[in-house]
């Protein structure tokens, strides 16, 4: 297969705009529910659940507000990376930071720029594909391998000493620093750097992407995209992605949590997170060949059934936690083949002039409305099954994982009855 133009840019542009999110997120609830004596900021969980769900929420709930002046006014490109540095100053001002209020205000600030810059990362690349079932995935690949390559960096040269590798997962091993939690916080200043870095070349170095021009000038680009309501598929995918996006915030916030329950190291979480990474990587190339021969509703569903796996993989505590790490590999399928399918399909029925407001449309749901359903939902699961207690026992995670498992099931019976793929948006194309 011909890479497709301009394909060392994109991917440079999606390693570093999800190695921001990378840094920090996998290990985020570590840090902020952790001792003060080990450099934890010892919030309470639904404190820690408002900083890392919450803030995203309303980020992703004003994206769309903010991402409709990309799709008409402004180059793409040069949006992006104005966002981007500044959403990096915010990173580097939280890092100082010890106090609650503090942390999730500018935690919110920071989600008010980072959630439209993904909306445009995420449209961008589809203004220069020829193909983009094919194409997007090799495209997207890059942001399994900034996951990987980022968190795995970080923990070992931050987290461990006399670091080796190893042929078992989590593949290296090493002394874990003193004051674990201080060291987990460095992740966002790393975070921060890097954030800045990548706005300025973002600014003046990937493709010119200038705004779209609209057949219908009148209507503001996010109004027209919330005519895509009308299409009963882009209402199953949306929700249907609700479930799916709640289960998956819940999952970075109490994972790093389990596997430290099932005897993992604090400088192993992020190497061992990492893993479902490294699996992602391989499906995005498996999802290019298979997206074209078996279509959109059938990914989907795999992707979904992936999900439920991963939950019941999980709550079966009973199993050596080498099980639950080998568990981590089904992220691969659940995020290519859930998450990833379903921004390709809404590229494909949104008209050509606002599809940067149509991804921010799908990521108000995504990073939006899911992450205020988790939220809701991981507050009463651990209130319900810790008998009050802050933090869940390794056998308290059984039923909570399970839950989670049966909402994935309700996911995919919904999808499998509702969703029609429907015909190819060929408005604004060329003949």
């Amino acid at each position: 297969m011909n890479l497709p133009p301009y394909y060392a840019r994109l991917s440079a542009m999606m390693f570093m705009q999800f190695g921001v999110y990378g840094l920090w997120l996998p290990i985020a609830a570590k840090f902020l529910t952790g001792d003060p004596a080990t450099g934890g900021l010892g919030f309470n969980e639904d404190q820690a659940g408002a900083i890392v769900a919450l803030a995203a929420a309303v980020g992703a709930i004003c994206s769309p507000l903010i991402v409709q002046f990309a799709d008409r006014r402004f180059r793409a490109q040069r949006f992006l990376g104005v966002l981007m540095v500044f959403g990096g100053i915010l990173k580097l001002v939280v890092y100082t930071q010890s106090s609650f209020y503090a942390w999730l205000l500018l935690s919110v600030a920071f989600a008010l720029l980072f959630m439209p810059a993904t909306a445009i990362a995420n449209a961008l690349p589809m203004r220069h594909l020829s193909d983009p079932p094919r194409q997007f995935p090799l495209v997207r690949m890059w942001t399994a391998i900034a996951w990987v390559t980022v968190g795995w960096t970080f923990s070992a040269i931050v987290l461990n000493t006399n670091t080796q590798a190893q042929w078992l997962p989590p593949f290296f091993r090493g002394d874990e620093v003193e004051m674990a939690g201080a060291a987990m916080r460095k992740s966002v200043l790393w975070s921060g750097c890097l954030a800045i870095g990548y706005g300025i070349w973002a600014f003046f170095f990937l493709p010119d992407t200038p705004p779209n021009k609209s057949t219908d000038s009148d209507r503001p680009a996010i109004t027209k995209a919330l005519g895509m309501l009308r299409q009963p598929s882009f209402v199953v995918i949306l929700g249907v992605s609700v479930l799916i996006s709640a289960v998956h915030v819940i999952y970075f916030i109490q994972c790093a949590k389990f596997l430290g329950r099932v005897g993992l190291k604090d400088s192993s979480i992020i190497p061992t997170m990492a893993i479902g990474q490294l699996s992602e990587l391989l499906m995005y190339v498996v999802l290019s060949r298979l997206l074209p021969r078996l279509g959109y509703k059938v990914i989907i569903i795999i992707g979904i059934c992936a999900f439920a796996a991963r939950f019941f993989l999980f709550g079966s505590v009973g199993l050596p936690y080498q099980a639950m790490i080998i568990g981590q590999a089904l992220h691969g399928l659940c995020y290519a083949f859930f998450f990833s399918a379903c921004f390709i399909y809404v590229d494909r029925v949104a008209p050509k002039d606002i599809r940067n407001s149509a991804q921010a449309l799908y990521n108000f749901v995504f990073y939006g409305i899911g992450p205020l359903a988790a939220i809701a939902l991981n507050s009463g699961l651990v209130k319900l099954l810790s008998k009050g207690e802050k933090t869940l026992t390794l056998e308290e995670f059984g039923p909570y994982w399970y839950t989670l498992g049966g909402i994935s099931i309700l996911a995919l019976i919904l999808f499998i009855a509702l969703f029609r793929v429907a015909p190819e948006n060929t408005e604004g194309k060329s003949s």
